[in-house]
């Protein structure tokens, strides 16, 4: 619509300008109607000349918006016009345009019309009396700006000005001094026309000085320069101030002369004039009848204009109004086609937030089922030793009751959307009660060799009613979460106060913080931050916390400095209970049962060294159980911690989780690749991740392996040591083949992605081997095995078997096919004991198993 109006807009004024106070003025024309109004002046038709001045004063004055930038000089040259006209008519209308007329041109900056502006009023105030310092001023600004333009013309117009004013001052001899200097000037630059005026000019000024002589001199400078160039009314000017002035000198023979030489002119000149006024009053009548014609014609025309203005105006309406039907109609199918797509996109975010919510309750499941199997299987083993099997019978009951307390967070926010949420208040010893939940986490973060400090400001003996289970789920989703983001070896603050009879419990960490954009967002249900540096969840913890204080009519806020830790405020009513009331008996302070250090074996040269990255203690702790047998078992918190231990110490492989804080798996296999010394050590992820685009990512990053949570340890032992024996082929090759060894990395990787795809095109055919290989690369059997050593550290005939068992592996874990001899087949493997042997040394399971 706005386009529309803004294309019309140019019309409209075309109109509006039309006419403008009986006078067609437009922008078009504008200059010449301004030049029109100079010949009615020149012409005597001041009245004419007039009221066309005024008509286009008022035309700027009215699209003054329009033509901003030469407004001032319009005005100016307008009102300098007026002035001029009123010079010898009307002194105060020419004097009020003269002022005006220097005003405008102040504003323009144009020193040329600021000139004419003071020369003019100049002409004003000539003949007034008592104005003699005013001329006197005014004639000064006048050579100031004449200066300005360098117009030798205007320059010398001024020092006759200045003349003037001091001869008026009674100032003569100064007066001649710029007399003279206006003469030097009119000698040089001015017509011969002109400079009769200046001579007669000159003279007047001798004159008024009592200096006749000079006077009569100049007097006749200018009657013969009259003569000369014929110029009828400067030869009766001249001629009468000759005989005059010859008069008062008592040449009287001069002066008679010169009286005749006046009234012979007179004559002649009062023939000639009412010779022309009868030929222009002729004139007059038929331009006046001509006018009358065209007067008649323009009215016919204008009543024609204004009928088709008419009809112009009422299709200009017509037409807005059906554009804006039309627009109307338009934005409201834009509306509705907005508000479709706003609910279709709310749809697909509430879709992808489900989607993502199920994926992350995979994820994080996978943890404790892993530590729930794995420690059973440890239990199992452990079964002569009570000690042991109960510490792992505890650490699977432990991950039990996790698995169950997110299944039941769920449940709990179904019953918040059926509104079947209700209160079960119990008296407890207030103090007490916050020591044992807060302390409970003591052996989790000790695991994580973090400091939980307990303080508290409650009276000891301070009892109150509370839904304890409910208190409890709040507490412990913020301290499990403070441990799980904090880095080790920081501290986490638990204090606790009253205010009012008001409980007030922070929990404070030293962990990354949080945004200030995601601070409010962080309570939403299923939210997942953005931030690179955040980790998984259920994404319904802090949502169900803050709903479940709000129901107790408490508040969960949190502040965050980010980059230095989060603290969160958890406040709840707790009125103090009477002493006669009968306290419900608290339980005494019971933690989780920690986990015993194994006991650390000396280091040995046979034992590889293994870095273990998990940001999960307890799965931390599970890993370097189930390794330590064989392995120098080494913990890292999160990639960052793992750098800085890489940095210190060396390590023949690592294991990595993918989603921790600061540092995630791929980034920290990605730094890695940076560094020439680190980008060879072996690399297993670790993960609850089952997405193949995440396989994918690991593999083009240079992941050597990849084991899905829950697992096996028979599997992640052999996985590992099937890394550690290929470092070892490849490092004892290179050392024997130090002449061998190609520096040329990236062609040698390119080649190895060919030999790859071969094999891959040929793993059904049972009967490919090193030569068909070999000669699908256009190498040697010997080249061949050279760059397979150098990079794998299998020979060819391994390598074809790897690919063969990792392909099986992949179709037994997606259950491509319902039988062993399916996958025997389709890898190109026909003999059932040779690959049961070769898939339970390579992978710790049978593959019955991962068909099961």
């Amino acid at each position: 619509m706005k386009y529309f109006i803004k294309w019309l807009l140019p019309f409209f004024l075309v109109l509006l300008s039309h006419n403008c106070i009986g006078q067609d003025i437009t922008f078009t024309n504008y200059v010449n109607k301004f030049k029109e109004a100079q010949n009615h002046i020149n012409l005597g038709e001041y009245k004419k000349a007039a009221t066309l001045h005024y008509a286009l004063l008022n035309f700027l004055e009215q699209k003054k918006e329009f033509v901003k930038d030469t407004i001032d000089i319009w005005y100016t040259k307008n009102y300098y016009s007026l002035s001029r006209m009123y010079l010898f008519e009307e002194d105060l209308l020419s004097l009020k345009y003269a002022d005006s007329t220097i005003s405008s041109a102040l504003r323009t900056g144009d020193n040329k019309l600021i000139f004419r502006g003071y020369s003019l009023k100049y002409y004003c105030l000539y003949d007034v009396k008592g104005k003699e310092k005013t001329l006197d001023s005014l004639a000064d600004q006048c050579i100031h700006y004449s200066l300005l333009t360098k117009d030798q013309e205007d320059l010398a117009e001024s020092y006759m000005h200045k003349c003037n004013a001091l001869v008026e001052l009674n100032l003569p001899e100064k007066a001649f001094n710029y007399c003279k200097l206006a003469e030097n000037i009119f000698n040089e630059t001015t017509d011969e026309q002109y400079l009769s005026s200046v001579f007669n000019n000159i003279a007047n000024v001798f004159v008024k000085g009592g200096q006749i002589d000079k006077a009569l001199a100049y007097y006749k400078k200018s009657h013969l320069l009259a003569i000369k160039l014929k110029d009828q009314a400067q030869f009766l000017v001249s001629s009468r101030n000759l005989a005059e002035k010859n008069e008062l000198v008592k040449n009287f023979e001069e002066a008679s002369i010169y009286y005749r030489q006046y009234g012979d002119s007179t004559k002649a000149y009062l023939e000639k004039k009412l010779l022309s006024g009868f030929t222009e009053a002729e004139a007059k009548y038929k331009t006046e009848q001509k006018d009358r014609a065209i007067a008649e014609q323009q009215l016919i025309i204008a009543k024609q204009n204004n009928t088709r203005n008419l009809y112009i105006f009422s299709a200009i309406a017509l037409l807005l109004l059906a554009l804006g039907i039309f627009m109307w109609l338009t934005n409201k199918q834009k509306r509705k086609k907005l508000l479709v797509e706003t609910e279709l996109q709310k749809e697909q975010e509430i879709n992808d937030l489900r989607s993502k919510f199920l994926g992350n309750i995979a994820h994080e499941i996978r943890t404790p089922l892993t530590l729930i199997s794995g420690n059973l299987n440890l239990a199992l083993e452990n079964f002569d030793h009570t000690e042991k099997a109960k510490m792992n019978i505890s650490i699977a009951l432990e991950n039990s009751k996790k698995v169950t307390s997110d299944a039941n967070e769920i449940l709990e926010l179904l019953k918040f959307e059926k509104n079947k949420i209700t209160l079960n208040k119990t008296i407890v010893l207030l103090d007490e009660t916050l020591k044992r939940i807060a302390l409970s986490f003591g052996s989790l973060a000790q695991m994580k060799e973090i400091s939980l400090v307990y303080h508290s400001e409650i009276p000891k003996n301070y009892y109150t009613s509370i839904d304890l289970e409910k208190n409890e789920k709040i507490i412990n989703n913020l301290i499990s979460n403070a441990i799980k983001y904090s880095p080790s070896k920081k501290e986490i603050k638990v204090h606790c106060e009253l205010e009012n009879e008001i409980l007030i419990l922070q929990v404070t960490d030293q962990g990354e913080g949080i945004h200030y954009d995601e601070t409010e967002k962080i309570f939403e249900r299923f939210y997942q931050s953005q931030n690179a540096e955040a980790v998984g969840g259920v994404g319904i913890g802090l949502s169900l916390s803050r709903e479940l204080a709000q129901i107790m009519d408490g508040t969960l806020t949190v502040t965050s400095d980010y980059g230095k830790g989060s603290t969160f405020i958890f406040t709840l009513p707790a009125p103090q209970i009477a002493s006669e009331a009968i306290p419900q008996k608290v339980l005494p302070p019971k933690g989780i049962t920690p986990s015993e250090a194994p006991k650390k074996v000396a280091k040995s040269v046979i034992k590889s060294n293994i870095l273990i990255v998990e940001d999960n203690p307890q799965m931390a702790s599970y890993l370097k159980e189930i390794l330590s047998e064989k392995h120098h078992c080494t913990l890292a918190f999160d990639g960052e911690e793992a750098i800085q231990k890489i940095k210190q110490e060396s390590f023949d492989l690592i294991t990595s989780d993918i989603m921790m804080p600061k540092v995630d798996g791929f980034e920290l296999r990605k730094k890695l690749n940076e560094d020439a010394k680190y980008k060879n050590i072996p690399f297993i992820l670790i993960s609850a991740k089952t997405l193949e685009e995440d396989k994918i990512r690991g593999f083009k990053l240079g992941i050597d392996d990849y084991i899905i949570k829950p697992f096996n340890k028979n599997e992640l032992s052999a996985r590992i040591e099937n890394l550690l024996n290929n470092k070892r082929a490849r490092e004892a090759w290179e050392l024997q083949n130090k002449d061998l060894v190609n520096d040329n990395e990236s062609s040698d990787q390119k080649l190895l992605k060919t030999i790859e795809a071969i094999v891959i095109e040929n793993l059904s055919n049972e009967d490919f081997k090193i030569d068909s290989l070999a000669a699908g690369v256009n190498y040697s059997q010997r080249q061949l095995t050279r760059i397979l050593k150098q990079y794998t550290g299998m020979t060819p005939v391994q390598f074809i078997l790897e690919i063969r068992l990792q392909k099986a592996y992949q179709l037994l874990q997606q259950r491509t096919f319902f039988t062993l001899s399916e996958v025997r087949y389709d890898v190109g493997i026909l003999s059932s004991p040779y690959f049961n042997k070769k898939f339970k040394e390579r992978f710790g399971i049978a593959p019955s198993e991962l068909l099961s």
